[in-house]
């Protein structure tokens, strides 16, 4: 039990600086399960929860008040960390992250047709519980040059879970590819390859696609993708997918919604499920940063040219942007500036900086700065 205990709550540790900064608490409705939830049955109910997420961290607590007598209270926690370094494009590093699940049953489920993990055992009585928790390492390499982003890892994952007097214990080797493809600050696309080995069991292969799209306030995003093999190959349930949106509503609150259809889990081996949500989330702890104002672009002669403090980048940087397709370009040192001339016609054009070692990024301090709408930031350029 130590070593679970530590194996969940390492990545919090891990995770506590940075998420110290800006977190959002969130509530939802609709047909909601825990990932670690191994019913089968996913009961209409209402969550709540409370987190923190930026590129490199995670962090999540919510709990569910279900709406039928005969569904469990339960609560979940999550946390995701990565560490890793980088240099000319180049990186490498770990994934850590850890995952639990507790449930209270008030009733006897009779309407599940057993237990929880075993069909053929008597359904939970009344105030039985359980608990489930998980723990995966993944080592990671990738490289990034332009709008492309080749990623692998390989690592294990650890599961066990005591319900109703019932007990499981797996552990899976887990592999992913992915490259990632972001012609512009605001469309990704992702394809990818993951695979699944447990000890005297088939490998299991999926492949899919997911995307992400930012349109002002909104953001959209969408996946699908097939077993290939490992699930049941007769089964319809081989595809899996999955889609949703947010609409900022005001500086702190958005409204979020997504629908998904898991198809086979080779990791927890909980059945497939469909299940949806509609919720709002709320920023708390701390003042949302405004963008500052954009500000027109020194142009002359049809040339535009963008400015960076010497202080912010100790080599020399790229800049990519709507006005070169996103393709980084070299900027030349200019006094105590890095500065970039393009051609560009009068508009407005979203752009940010890129360092010597493939990171993307865009001081605070830089004229037009706001989010992505996918955890980073582009800055705006008014050409006049």
């Amino acid at each position: 039990m130590r070593r679970l205990v530590i194996t969940v709550i390492a990545p919090f540790v891990i995770a506590a600086p940075s998420a110290a900064q800006q977190w959002q608490v969130d509530a939802q409705g609709g047909r909601i399960r825990s990932t670690l939830d191994p019913s089968a049955s996913g009961t209409a109910s209402v969550v709540a929860g409370i987190g923190y997420q930026d590129p490199v961290t995670a962090f999540r607590i919510s709990t569910g008040v279900p709406t039928r007598a005969d569904a469990p209270f339960w609560g979940a926690l999550g946390a995701w960390k990565r560490l890793a370094l980088h240099r000319s494009g180049f990186s490498a590093g770990i994934d850590l992250s850890g995952n639990g699940f507790l449930f209270q049953s008030r009733t006897g489920r009779a309407s599940s047709g057993g237990g929880l993990l075993d069909p053929s055992a008597p359904p939970p009585a009344a105030g039985e519980s359980g608990h489930a928790l998980a723990g995966t390492a993944l080592p990671l390499i990738g490289f990034e040059t332009g709008p492309l982003r080749l990623q692998a890892r390989a690592g294990v994952s650890y599961y066990t879970a005591a319900i109703s007097g019932q007990d499981r214990e797996r552990t899976v080797r887990l592999g992913d590819i992915q490259l990632t493809f972001q012609p512009t600050a605001s469309l990704a696309l992702t394809p990818s390859l993951q695979r699944f080995q447990a000890a005297n069991e088939k490998a299991s292969t999926f492949a899919g696609l997911s995307g992400v799209v930012a349109l002002g306030r909104t953001s959209l995003w969408g996946n699908v993708g097939q077993w290939l093999a490992g699930a049941d190959t007769a089964s319809r349930a081989r595809t899996a997918w999955g889609l949703g949106g947010s609409l900022r509503l005001t500086e702190r609150a958005a409204l979020n919604a997504s629908a998904r259809r898991d198809a086979f889990d080779p990791l927890y081996l909980n059945p497939p499920q469909t299940s949806w949500n509609v919720g709002l989330s709320i920023l708390i702890g701390g003042r949302p940063h405004s963008p500052a104002a954009p500000v027109p672009a020194a142009y002359h002669d049809g040339l535009a040219t963008i400015r960076l403090p010497a202080s912010a980048a100790a080599a020399a940087p790229s800049v990519a942007g709507d006005f070169n397709n996103w393709t980084p370009s070299k900027m030349e040192r200019d006094g105590t500036f890095w500065s970039y001339t393009v051609a560009a016609a009068p508009g407005v054009y979203n752009y940010a900086f890129v360092s010597a070692t493939g990171d993307w990024f865009v001081p605070e301090n830089v004229p037009g700065r706001k989010d992505d709408g996918m955890g980073g930031h582009v800055a705006v350029l008014v050409v006049r």
